[in-house]
């Protein structure tokens, strides 16, 4: 087994497949498993460098597992955990994860945290992106900046974070479960209102610095992130 490489422990072969895809993307051998609770017996973990694994099922047994896990790797442990599941973050990191990342997956987001884990292990195989750009938009991660033509706008920290995710992905339908994801709420009674609300005062802090609508609102879909170059190129084909 090579220094660079990863386990992925995922029941969802579409969620498999694509951390699978990503990071083989970037270099690492990558084992990808179904079952986490086979890796006892079946997997030597000390040469990974990263271990990622969807956390399901009995809440003890599974948490007393990541425990083991931390005791038998120095690697990187990061559990995915259900946006609507049993699971918290505080329940991982007091077991001994590194890095907790809520399903379903925003593929960029992922990434970077994906990355920066790398990077703490002197594994980067990939530049985080630090800094969006989108016509008069820019975002700068590491100074939690967003600026409209160069004029600093003041955003909550959920505001920033769903700035982030659009930027990250723009004219990608995000869902609304994702969005959640983002800011770390779960779905229930109120919380489609509460991004609603979210949304709306991002729209016209950015409608108002620079006069353009950005935010468009997929109906039975999501939300997407249209540049106006999209949507001059919609228009042209329409007409």
């Amino acid at each position: 087994m090579t220094t660079d490489t990863a386990l992925v422990i995922e029941r969802n072969p579409i969620d498999r497949k694509f951390m699978q895809n990503a990071l083989q993307s970037w270099g690492l051998d990558v084992r990808a498993e179904s079952d986490l609770g086979r890796i006892r017996d079946e997997v030597s973990l000390n040469d990974f460098k990263l271990v990622l694994f969807h956390l399901a099922g009995d809440v003890m047994k599974t948490l007393d597992l990541l425990g083991w896990l931390r005791l038998q790797t120095k690697a990187a442990l990061v559990p995915l955990i259900d946006n609507d599941g049993t699971f918290t973050e505080e329940m991982c990191v007091r077991a001994g994860a590194d890095e907790i990342i809520t399903k379903p997956i925003v593929q960029k987001l992922f990434l970077q945290r994906i990355n920066y884990q790398l990077d703490k292990n002197g594994n980067s195989s990939k530049p985080e992106d630090d800094v969006y750009e989108i016509d008069d938009l820019s975002l700068e991660v590491p100074l939690c900046e967003f600026r409209v033509k160069g004029k600093v706008i003041p955003l909550t920290k959920t505001e920033f974070l769903l700035t982030q995710a659009f930027m990250a992905e723009p004219e990608r339908v995000i869902s609304r479960p994702e969005l959640l994801s983002v800011i770390k709420v779960k779905d229930g009674i109120g919380s489609s209102h509460l991004i609603d609300t979210h949304l709306s005062r991002l729209r016209i802090k950015i409608k108002e610095s620079c006069g353009r609508d950005y935010i468009y609102s997929i109906r039975g879909l999501g939300v997407k992130f249209l540049t106006p170059e999209y949507l001059n190129k919609e228009s042209a084909q329409v007409s």
